[in-house]
């Protein structure tokens, strides 16, 4: 994908500010069979968005300074207002297109509190196209998310849960939603389920020991738990397991303290609570985040 954007700021008042957004976005998607692969004519078409877009952001610039957030013994500047953005385009084939497309995408995010030990926010995304060839939506995807936060700025532990739910319409093949493993539920395999719903519960006791060895990274670790599923709303074949899946676990954190990055180490042990023979009793996932 290649994008060039830009902004205009046309209003500010009390602490509120309103921005003119424009750019240009080129995201080509082709698809081919792996060698020896049947031919079963499941593959979507090829596609190619070209087109320039222009949005609006409006936002609260207010914020407060909270410690074990989202990073390890780090002061963060936490968001305590709204944030709005959305973005409208039109696709054509005279920029490269394959088809004309009208692309719509919206983002909005709250705090709900925000003090010294708590902080809770919730947000919408949502994103799509238009395609006036066949009259319809496509990839059109809307999430709702509700996250709180307990405890990291003055205990050496915090609590943590998040609560999603997303909902689809039209996805073509290569984007179905999918859950497992780093798409949420650790325990289980990756894209373990799909539909076009995806529900997920996540809670998170989370530790901050002030340990700092030989002063080069900092370490924390969590206990956790993950409640989901994903599944088609018209009764379709969801996985090897169609019910609502539970997973333990616990993990490891490490960041650097000399090296400015904005990624962490995540260790995860978990274990699941369901599913079907096919699940091995102990999922270890490595990963890089942005976020503990």
């Amino acid at each position: 994908m290649l994008m060039s954007a830009g902004g205009w700021r046309l209003a500010e008042r009390n602490g509120r500010q309103l921005r003119l957004l424009a750019g240009f976005r080129y995201d080509a998607r082709a698809f081919e069979r792996l060698p020896d692969e049947p031919n079963l004519d499941l593959l979507p078409d090829d596609r190619t968005l070209s087109y320039p877009w222009i949005g609006f952001d409006y936002r609260e610039n207010r914020f407060r300074e909270m410690t074990n957030l989202t990073r390890l013994q780090r002061v963060e500047d936490v968001r305590d207002g709204f944030v709005w953005r959305t973005e409208l385009g039109y696709s054509s084939p005279g920029l490269g297109a394959t088809e004309d497309r009208a692309v719509l995408n919206m983002e909005f995010r709250d705090a709900l509190l925000a003090t010294d030990t708590n902080y809770a926010s919730y947000g919408f995304s949502q994103s799509g196209t238009w395609r006036f060839d066949q009259h319809r939506v496509e990839n059109l995807i809307g999430t709702l998310n509700l996250e709180y936060f307990h405890g990291g700025s003055v205990d050496w532990n915090s609590w943590y849960t998040n609560l999603s739910f997303t909902a689809a319409h039209n996805l073509t093949v290569d984007q179905q939603l999918l859950i497992g493993g780093d798409s949420g539920l650790r325990g289980y395999p990756s894209n373990y389920q799909q539909g076009n719903r995806r529900a997920l519960w996540t809670l998170e006791r989370r530790y901050f020991p002030d340990w700092h060895p030989f002063e080069l990274f900092r370490m924390g670790g969590v206990i956790f738990t993950d409640v989901g599923r994903a599944w088609f709303d018209d009764g379709r074949n969801n996985g090897p397991d169609d019910g609502v899946l539970t997973d333990v676990g616990f993990g490891l954190r490490l960041a650097s303290s000399r090296i400015e990055v904005q990624r962490m180490l995540h260790l995860d042990f978990a274990f699941p609570l369901e599913g079907d023979d096919s699940v091995d009793q102990m999922q270890v996932l490595l990963r890089g985040r942005s976020r503990f």
